[in-house]
This record gives structure tokens, sequence and C-alpha cells, in this order.
């Protein structure tokens, strides 16, 4: 079973974005004719390949999913035109279930795995240990997905930080480590994009989960007049002794996850470096101090009537020792703190390492263009300035993304190249450059290449001409050009012997 504060569906997304897998969509509805079939749980991409996989799963108590359920995921894929999925069950998978996956990939083409609790465990094991290679062989043996991408010096960096091994920190109680110092998964060209610099922090909070109640009875009847429920959690930093805001996005984060801390948990550094910070707070003072204020904001207040109808006001004053307090718990969050050494320029990013959607600082996070302030897609492999989509100038030769500062354009078609394969053709006038497809026109008179900007065509023989070589001739309000004398004398010549209506016709022609 998925633990509190954590989806079954998350735990899977999370063991796929483990292996390598982008998760597109959590959840994606399938559509068929404008009306919702149903829903995949997960839809993620395997970024070598580009295969699109779909997910169905069952996180069911005392139920075991079977055919029914299979049979749904096989007709989602089918409507999404998907040759890939994964059934996965949070308990066990009943036994027609091998049999039937074996036939829908003989007679259907699609490729099924089937996980229950058991692989799942093991993959999870992977997934906290970082043993990411054993993940991502496991799926692709499995899901028969074939990569044909070659081996980069990023690839060889990754295997050398995987086998350097440091001290291992040992935590009483702390969130497990589940997303790594890793490059951001909104930049689409990621792929070699690693951090220079990689701290995880692991920092004390304690956290006081309590509860208490209070009523207020009439003192004759001893009937109830007024009740007050008081039930949350109070967190404090271990290291400073302050208490946390709401609004504190450690609070809002621990609030949401501290069930899941687990105990006794071993860190090791691995191409990172580790720092704890023990703490340094009295807990029994902080539970004392946090006991008093909880009981002086729960005053309660009630009306009543005496025997004598007098109304009179009774005044309930919980003491400390009425609020129970179920914790404390003493709990270490991990939080990444990464820095990227890219060219001139140096990015920080610091995140929960519980899950990594708790952005606490995030400086790629925006584009840099212009001053735009959209959300960053992708990285210039120029300036590595990060930029939006409306910023990023793919080169249409190699795909490498680079921004509109980079990014050599031809000045016609406003098609973009890298440095690499920029054209060696320019604009005889501007020196532009002209691609392939638009270093064709050259002046008739002069042989010069030149842009749409710096040509016009002759009205007379519909040849192009340079700024240089245009003769130009004004027809009434209209300007004419021509590329030579001679054109210019046989449009006139035409232009003279004809009628009143055929010298309007001439001149409104392009």
């Amino acid at each position: 079973m998925s633990k509190p504060g954590e989806s079954f569906e998350s735990q899977i997304a999370l063991i796929l974005h483990s292996a390598g897998f982008v998760i597109k969509e959590q959840p994606h509805k399938v559509m068929y004719q404008g009306k919702q079939m149903g829903d995949l749980d997960v839809l993620a991409q395997d970024p070598l390949t580009d295969t699109i996989l779909g997910v169905s799963c069952k996180d069911w108590h005392g139920q075991t999913p079977g055919s029914e359920q299979f049979s749904h995921l096989v007709e989602m894929l089918e409507f999404e035109n998907l040759k890939y999925g994964i059934f996965a069950s949070s308990g066990f998978i009943a036994d027609t279930l091998p049999p039937r996956a074996e036939h829908v990939r003989e007679k259907k083409g699609l490729n099924i795995v089937l996980l229950d609790h058991k692989e799942i465990t093991k993959l999870k094991n992977f997934a906290y240990s970082k043993q990411i290679t054993e993940i991502e062989d496991y799926f692709r043996t499995r899901l028969g997905l074939i990569s044909n991408k070659k081996r980069t010096i990023g690839d060889e960096i990754r295997a050398q930080k995987a086998i350097v091994t440091g001290r291992t920190i040992e935590c009483e109680r702390s969130l497990p480590v589940n997303f790594w110092n890793e490059s951001p998964r909104y930049i689409i060209n990621n792929q070699d994009l690693l951090p220079s610099e990689s701290t995880l922090k692991l920092e004390p909070y304690l956290v006081v989960d309590y509860n208490l109640h209070v009523e207020a009875r009439h003192p004759g009847t001893g009937k109830l007049l007024k009740e007050r429920d008081d039930s949350d959690i109070v967190i404090v930093d271990a290291v400073h002794g302050r208490i946390l805001p709401e609004n504190d996005p450690i609070f809002k984060h621990l609030k949401q996850y501290y069930t899941n801390a687990e105990v006794h948990l071993s860190i090791q550094e691995k191409g990172f470096t580790i720092r704890k910070t023990e703490s340094s707070v009295n807990q029994r003072e902080i539970v004392r101090m946090i006991r008093d204020q909880i009981a002086a904001q729960n005053e309660i207040r009630a009306y009543y009537t005496t025997a004598k109808n007098e109304e009179k006001q009774k005044i309930v004053r919980p003491r400390a020792e009425d609020v129970h307090i179920i914790g404390p718990y003493l709990i270490h969050v991990p939080i990444w703190d990464v820095k990227f050494h890219l060219g001139s320029k140096v990015y920080r990013r610091t995140y929960f390492g519980y899950d990594d959607d708790d952005v606490i600082l995030d400086e790629m996070s925006k584009c840099q263009i212009k001053s735009c302030k959209h959300n960053t897609n992708s990285i210039c492999i120029a300036c590595y300035s990060t930029i939006c989509d409306n910023h990023s100038r793919p080169c249409s030769t190699c795909s490498k993304i680079l921004c509109e500062l980079c990014a050599s354009t031809c000045i016609d078609c406003r098609t973009n190249f890298c440095k690499e394969h920029k054209p060696l053709t320019v604009c005889g006038i501007c020196k532009l450059i002209l691609c392939q497809n638009c270093s064709t026109v050259e002046c008739k008179e002069c042989k010069t290449l030149t842009c749409s900007n710096h040509r016009e065509k002759c009205i007379q023989c519909n040849d192009s001409v340079c700024d240089s070589h245009i003769i130009a001739k004004k027809y009434t309000l209209l300007t004419k050009n021509f590329c030579s004398q001679s054109c210019l004398n046989n449009f006139d010549e035409i232009y003279k012997s004809s009628g009143m209506f055929g010298k309007f016709k001439k001149i409104i022609r392009k």
C-alpha cells in the first residue's frame, strides 16, 4: 500500500522517473469524439526512443485486479494508439493476467508489463538506493525498448560519479531521498546538463503533533454549553528554536509528508556532499512552551442562565496539561542545494529531496531573454541562457536549441541555424545570411546574391535586380521599377501608345 501523503500512482511515477522516463501526465484523460472514455493513471515517455507508455494503477484493499481491469487498460492503449503499457497492483495480480498479457502481445502487438507488490517493492528499493541502471534495464528488457542513442560525455561523467562513494550519514528519522541532484525535468535539452556542485542538506525540524478538547458546561445542570476540539501540528526549527509560520514552504512540506519519515535511514555520498545539521534546542523546553501557547489560545467563553433567570458568562481556560502531545518527532528534511556552472553563468536550485515539486529556489525557472518572465523550457547551447518557447530557436539541421540572440537566422525565410551549420552565403547588400533555399536570386545586371529586402522585380520582364541597379520612374502617382533602360523604353513605348484605359491598366499592374 502507498504511504500517507503519497499516492500509489505517484510511487509508480517516481519509479519510472528514476529509470529516466519523463512523466508527461498524471493522470491522462482518454478522449474519443469529444467524450472521455476513461483515463490512464500515468503517461510516460522514454526519451531515448520517444516511446510513449500508458500506466494503469490499482491500489485496492482486499481485492485482486483481474481480466476486467486488464481489458480496460488494453482498450485505453488502443484508443491512444500506444503499443506499450504497465499494469501495476499494490497487492496481488490474478493468475489469469500473465497469459492474457502474452496473448495481447502476440495478437495485438501490445507490450504490457505486470507489476505486483513484490516487483514494486524491489523497484522502490532500487530507486531509494539510486540503482538507476537496474530499474532502467528492468523496464527496457520487459518492454522490449532498444535505444540507438550514442554514448556521450555526459554518460561517461554519470558513470564515473556512480562509482564514487563517500561517507555514510545516519539519521534517526528522515524523509527518504526520492529525487536526486539532477537537471530540471522541465528543460527539454537537459541530457548533458550536470550540476557542478551538489550538497544534500539534512536539516532538523521538531514536529509536535497534539490534540486538545475543551468543554464549558452549565454549573448547575452540567449541560454542555460549548466545546472546542483542536488537533494540529506545530513545526519548530530545531537549530534556532523558531516556530514556523503556516505559509513557510518547510511547514507546508512537512505537514504533508512528515508521516512518511523513515526510522534509521542511511544515506551514502555518491558524487555529492552530505551536510547534516544536528538539533541544538531543548526539546522538553520547546514542548512546554508549545503546550502553554496552545492552552492560552484555546480559552472558550459561554453564556448560561441561572435558576434565578440571570445571564452569566463562564470562562474555561485549559491547562497546559490538557494538551495531549502525540509526538514530538525530530525529523531531518533532505534539501538539495545544487549549482550549475555553465560558461559564464551560475545557476542555483534548492529543492526538497523527497518531492522536487516543492522548489525553494530555482534560478533556472524563468526565461532570461529581454527580461521575459515566461517559464523556461530549454537552455541555449551557445550562451547558456535559460529560454522559453517564444525565445528558443532550434537549428534546422541538428535541432540543437539556441536563443534568438545566438541563432543565425536566414533573413528571408527566418530559418535558424547553429554556428556549426550556419550558411556561408549572404546577401551582397546587407551581408545577412541566406539559407540554401533562399540564396538563389541574383541581380540580373551585376549577378550579386540579394535578399528580398534589397531587390525588386522588373515590371517589364519580371527579372530581379539589386538596389544599386534599379531604374525607377514615376507614372502618375505610382513608381515602377525596371532592370534596364531597355525595359524602361519598351514599357514607355507601349504606355504612350495606349489609350487612357490602357494606360491606367498599365500603371496599376504589379
